[in-house]
Protein backbone atom coordinates (compact mmCIF):
# COMPACT_ATOMS: atom_id res chain seq x y z
CA UNK A 1 0.00 0.00 0.00
CA UNK A 2 2.53 2.78 -1.10
CA UNK A 3 2.28 4.85 -3.97
CA UNK A 4 3.15 2.12 -6.91
CA UNK A 5 0.45 -0.31 -5.12
CA UNK A 6 -1.66 2.66 -5.59
CA UNK A 7 -2.74 3.23 -2.64
CA UNK A 8 -4.18 6.33 -3.23
CA UNK A 9 -6.49 5.14 -5.47
CA UNK A 10 -8.35 2.38 -3.40
CA UNK A 11 -10.81 2.46 -0.47
CA UNK A 12 -10.42 1.55 2.65
CA UNK A 13 -12.52 -1.83 2.36
CA UNK A 14 -10.02 -2.85 -0.65
CA UNK A 15 -6.81 -1.56 1.74
CA UNK A 16 -8.26 -3.84 4.50
CA UNK A 17 -8.38 -6.67 1.82
CA UNK A 18 -4.82 -6.07 1.23
CA UNK A 19 -3.82 -5.89 4.29
CA UNK A 20 -5.63 -9.21 5.55
CA UNK A 21 -4.16 -11.39 2.20
CA UNK A 22 -0.78 -9.96 2.74
CA UNK A 23 -0.44 -11.00 6.27
CA UNK A 24 -2.44 -14.10 5.77
CA UNK A 25 -0.01 -15.15 2.93
CA UNK A 26 2.97 -13.89 4.59
CA UNK A 27 2.64 -15.44 7.94
CA UNK A 28 5.20 -13.74 9.34
CA UNK A 29 8.15 -14.90 6.92
CA UNK A 30 9.55 -11.71 5.87
CA UNK A 31 9.46 -7.88 7.57
CA UNK A 32 5.88 -6.47 6.66
CA UNK A 33 5.69 -2.64 6.64
CA UNK A 34 1.66 -1.53 5.14
CA UNK A 35 0.97 1.79 4.36
CA UNK A 36 -1.65 4.15 5.84
CA UNK A 37 -1.39 7.44 3.55
CA UNK A 38 -4.87 8.87 2.68
CA UNK A 39 -5.47 12.55 1.33
CA UNK A 40 -8.05 12.57 4.57
CA UNK A 41 -6.13 12.14 7.92
CA UNK A 42 -8.52 11.15 9.63
CA UNK A 43 -8.90 8.34 7.36
CA UNK A 44 -5.27 7.81 8.11
CA UNK A 45 -5.61 7.66 12.01
CA UNK A 46 -9.00 5.00 11.25
CA UNK A 47 -6.62 3.00 8.72
CA UNK A 48 -4.20 3.18 11.78
CA UNK A 49 -6.69 1.74 14.26
CA UNK A 50 -7.55 -1.14 11.69
CA UNK A 51 -3.26 -1.92 11.68
CA UNK A 52 -3.09 -1.82 15.11
CA UNK A 53 -4.48 -5.30 15.23
CA UNK A 54 -1.38 -6.87 13.59
CA UNK A 55 1.86 -7.27 14.20
CA UNK A 56 4.02 -5.58 11.94
CA UNK A 57 7.32 -4.80 11.29
CA UNK A 58 6.02 -1.24 10.46
CA UNK A 59 3.50 1.27 8.87
CA UNK A 60 4.30 3.81 6.51
CA UNK A 61 2.92 7.14 5.75
CA UNK A 62 3.13 9.64 2.95
CA UNK A 63 1.22 13.39 3.24
CA UNK A 64 -0.62 13.54 0.36
CA UNK A 65 -1.83 16.92 0.80
CA UNK A 66 1.40 18.48 -1.02
CA UNK A 67 1.11 22.33 0.07
CA UNK A 68 0.59 22.07 3.58
CA UNK A 69 3.94 22.83 5.67
CA UNK A 70 6.66 20.76 6.83
CA UNK A 71 5.56 21.89 10.98
CA UNK A 72 1.98 20.17 9.71
CA UNK A 73 3.59 17.29 8.06
CA UNK A 74 5.57 16.93 11.86
CA UNK A 75 2.57 16.92 13.39
CA UNK A 76 0.83 14.02 11.15
CA UNK A 77 4.10 12.18 12.08
CA UNK A 78 3.74 13.10 15.54
CA UNK A 79 0.22 12.28 15.78
CA UNK A 80 0.75 8.86 14.02
CA UNK A 81 3.57 7.91 16.04
CA UNK A 82 1.82 7.81 19.32
CA UNK A 83 -1.08 6.18 17.86
CA UNK A 84 0.24 3.45 15.98
CA UNK A 85 1.26 0.07 18.35
CA UNK A 86 3.92 -0.77 15.32
CA UNK A 87 7.40 1.11 14.81
CA UNK A 88 6.01 4.31 11.91
CA UNK A 89 8.19 4.86 8.83
CA UNK A 90 8.45 8.37 7.48
CA UNK A 91 8.18 8.04 3.37
CA UNK A 92 8.54 10.71 0.91
CA UNK A 93 8.48 11.17 -2.73
CA UNK A 94 8.50 14.60 -4.31
CA UNK A 95 6.35 13.24 -6.98
CA UNK A 96 3.40 12.82 -4.67
CA UNK A 97 3.80 15.08 -1.50
CA UNK A 98 5.68 17.76 0.20
CA UNK A 99 9.15 18.09 -0.30
CA UNK A 100 10.88 16.74 2.82
CA UNK A 101 14.28 17.93 3.09
CA UNK A 102 17.26 16.50 4.59
CA UNK A 103 16.96 18.54 7.26
CA UNK A 104 13.56 17.87 8.53
CA UNK A 105 14.57 14.00 8.66
CA UNK A 106 17.53 15.02 10.88
CA UNK A 107 14.91 17.08 12.77
CA UNK A 108 12.52 13.57 13.26
CA UNK A 109 15.40 11.22 14.03
CA UNK A 110 14.70 10.43 17.62
CA UNK A 111 11.44 10.64 17.88
CA UNK A 112 9.67 8.44 19.82
CA UNK A 113 8.31 5.36 17.52
CA UNK A 114 9.84 6.15 14.66
CA UNK A 115 12.11 4.15 13.42
CA UNK A 116 13.23 4.98 9.63
CA UNK A 117 11.84 6.15 6.41
CA UNK A 118 11.58 5.03 2.80
CA UNK A 119 13.56 8.52 0.88
CA UNK A 120 11.88 8.50 -2.64
CA UNK A 121 14.54 10.78 -5.23
CA UNK A 122 16.61 10.92 -7.56
CA UNK A 123 18.75 13.63 -6.22
CA UNK A 124 21.51 11.71 -5.08
CA UNK A 125 23.27 14.70 -2.62
CA UNK A 126 20.09 14.90 -1.00
CA UNK A 127 19.88 11.10 -0.69
CA UNK A 128 23.40 11.01 0.79
CA UNK A 129 22.78 13.64 3.48
CA UNK A 130 19.72 11.39 4.33
CA UNK A 131 21.73 7.98 3.82
CA UNK A 132 24.48 9.50 6.43
CA UNK A 133 21.60 9.07 9.45
CA UNK A 134 21.18 5.37 8.76
CA UNK A 135 22.23 3.44 11.96
CA UNK A 136 20.99 0.56 14.32
CA UNK A 137 17.90 2.35 15.44
CA UNK A 138 17.28 4.27 12.45
CA UNK A 139 16.80 2.86 9.02
CA UNK A 140 17.03 4.77 5.56
CA UNK A 141 15.45 2.99 2.24
CA UNK A 142 15.84 4.32 -1.39
CA UNK A 143 13.11 4.05 -3.91
CA UNK A 144 14.36 4.72 -7.43
CA UNK A 145 15.39 1.54 -9.37
CA UNK A 146 17.00 3.64 -12.00
CA UNK A 147 19.41 4.97 -9.38
CA UNK A 148 19.56 1.88 -7.50
CA UNK A 149 23.45 1.57 -7.81
CA UNK A 150 24.47 4.89 -7.20
CA UNK A 151 21.83 4.48 -3.55
CA UNK A 152 23.55 1.62 -2.70
CA UNK A 153 27.07 3.52 -3.23
CA UNK A 154 25.88 6.54 -0.64
CA UNK A 155 24.97 3.88 1.99
CA UNK A 156 21.31 2.81 2.32
CA UNK A 157 19.72 0.05 4.25
CA UNK A 158 18.40 -0.89 1.50
CA UNK A 159 15.86 -0.39 -1.66
CA UNK A 160 12.54 -0.76 -2.65
CA UNK A 161 10.67 -0.62 -6.46
CA UNK A 162 7.37 -1.40 -7.60
CA UNK A 163 9.19 -2.75 -10.65
CA UNK A 164 10.99 -5.56 -8.28
CA UNK A 165 6.69 -6.43 -7.74
CA UNK A 166 6.70 -7.23 -11.58
CA UNK A 167 10.04 -9.02 -12.05
CA UNK A 168 12.75 -8.53 -8.78
CA UNK A 169 15.45 -10.76 -10.57
CA UNK A 170 17.16 -7.67 -12.03
CA UNK A 171 16.98 -5.35 -9.23
CA UNK A 172 18.50 -8.64 -6.79
CA UNK A 173 21.18 -9.31 -9.98
CA UNK A 174 22.14 -5.41 -9.47
CA UNK A 175 22.20 -5.91 -5.29
CA UNK A 176 24.62 -8.78 -5.06
CA UNK A 177 26.57 -7.45 -7.77
CA UNK A 178 27.07 -4.65 -5.40
CA UNK A 179 27.65 -6.61 -2.65
CA UNK A 180 30.32 -8.21 -4.05
CA UNK A 181 32.14 -5.97 -5.21
CA UNK A 182 31.85 -5.95 -8.62
CA UNK A 183 31.43 -2.27 -9.24
CA UNK A 184 31.45 -2.92 -13.30
CA UNK A 185 28.97 -5.74 -13.36
CA UNK A 186 26.34 -4.06 -10.88
CA UNK A 187 26.36 -1.01 -13.32
CA UNK A 188 26.24 -2.99 -16.03
CA UNK A 189 23.41 -4.49 -14.86
CA UNK A 190 21.59 -0.93 -13.95
CA UNK A 191 22.34 0.98 -17.02
CA UNK A 192 20.62 -2.63 -18.96
CA UNK A 193 17.61 -2.25 -16.49
CA UNK A 194 17.74 1.54 -17.42
CA UNK A 195 17.56 1.03 -21.19
CA UNK A 196 14.56 -1.62 -20.89
CA UNK A 197 12.35 0.85 -18.66
CA UNK A 198 13.27 4.12 -21.16
CA UNK A 199 12.11 2.04 -24.23
CA UNK A 200 8.13 1.45 -22.62
CA UNK A 201 5.35 2.99 -24.65
CA UNK A 202 5.70 7.11 -23.91
CA UNK A 203 1.26 6.94 -24.04
CA UNK A 204 0.69 5.02 -20.86
CA UNK A 205 3.56 7.63 -18.98
CA UNK A 206 1.33 10.43 -20.38
CA UNK A 207 -1.82 9.40 -19.18
CA UNK A 208 -1.11 7.30 -15.95
CA UNK A 209 2.60 8.94 -15.05
CA UNK A 210 3.04 6.13 -12.48
CA UNK A 211 4.22 2.97 -14.28
CA UNK A 212 1.04 0.37 -12.88
CA UNK A 213 0.42 -0.24 -16.53
CA UNK A 214 3.21 -1.14 -17.81
CA UNK A 215 4.37 -3.50 -14.90
CA UNK A 216 1.14 -5.35 -14.67
CA UNK A 217 1.72 -6.33 -18.52
CA UNK A 218 4.84 -7.75 -17.46
CA UNK A 219 2.78 -9.47 -14.45
CA UNK A 220 0.52 -11.12 -16.57
CA UNK A 221 2.82 -12.56 -18.86
CA UNK A 222 4.44 -14.07 -15.80
CA UNK A 223 1.04 -15.43 -14.58
CA UNK A 224 0.94 -13.47 -11.72
CA UNK A 225 -2.19 -11.23 -11.89
CA UNK A 226 -4.55 -9.71 -14.57
CA UNK A 227 -3.56 -6.23 -15.99
CA UNK A 228 -6.02 -4.05 -14.76
CA UNK A 229 -5.58 -1.07 -12.87
CA UNK A 230 -7.34 1.12 -10.50
CA UNK A 231 -8.78 3.97 -11.56
CA UNK A 232 -7.84 7.10 -12.12
CA UNK A 233 -5.12 5.53 -14.25
CA UNK A 234 -5.76 2.94 -16.98
CA UNK A 235 -5.37 -0.48 -18.75
CA UNK A 236 -2.72 -0.78 -20.94
CA UNK A 237 -4.18 -1.84 -24.66
CA UNK A 238 -3.49 -5.05 -26.10
CA UNK A 239 -0.73 -3.43 -28.32
CA UNK A 240 0.93 -1.60 -25.59
CA UNK A 241 0.83 -4.57 -23.47
CA UNK A 242 2.39 -6.82 -26.53
CA UNK A 243 5.09 -4.69 -27.32
CA UNK A 244 5.78 -4.10 -23.43
CA UNK A 245 5.93 -8.22 -22.99
CA UNK A 246 8.60 -8.26 -26.67
CA UNK A 247 10.68 -5.63 -24.85
CA UNK A 248 10.58 -7.65 -21.60
CA UNK A 249 11.56 -11.19 -23.74
CA UNK A 250 14.36 -9.21 -25.51
CA UNK A 251 16.19 -8.51 -22.88
CA UNK A 252 15.60 -10.69 -19.63
CA UNK A 253 15.31 -13.76 -22.22
CA UNK A 254 15.78 -15.91 -19.11
CA UNK A 255 12.47 -14.56 -17.07
CA UNK A 256 9.38 -15.94 -18.02
CA UNK A 257 7.02 -17.05 -14.77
Amino acid sequence: LGTGGEDMNLTIAQRKTVVRTAHSQNKGRKPLVVGTSFYSFEDSCDFLEFLNQFELHGVHYTPYQQLISLERVKYCYFELAKRSKNPVWMYSSANWCQHIPPSFVREMKGTANIVGMKYSTSNIAHLTEVASLADDEFNIISAVASTLVPSLTVGVDGATSSLAGAFPEPLIEIYKSFQSGDIQESMALQRKLNEFTSKWPKSLSKDNFLKAAEEKSILEYRGLCGRATSTYYRDATDDESKFIVDLFKEYYPNLSV
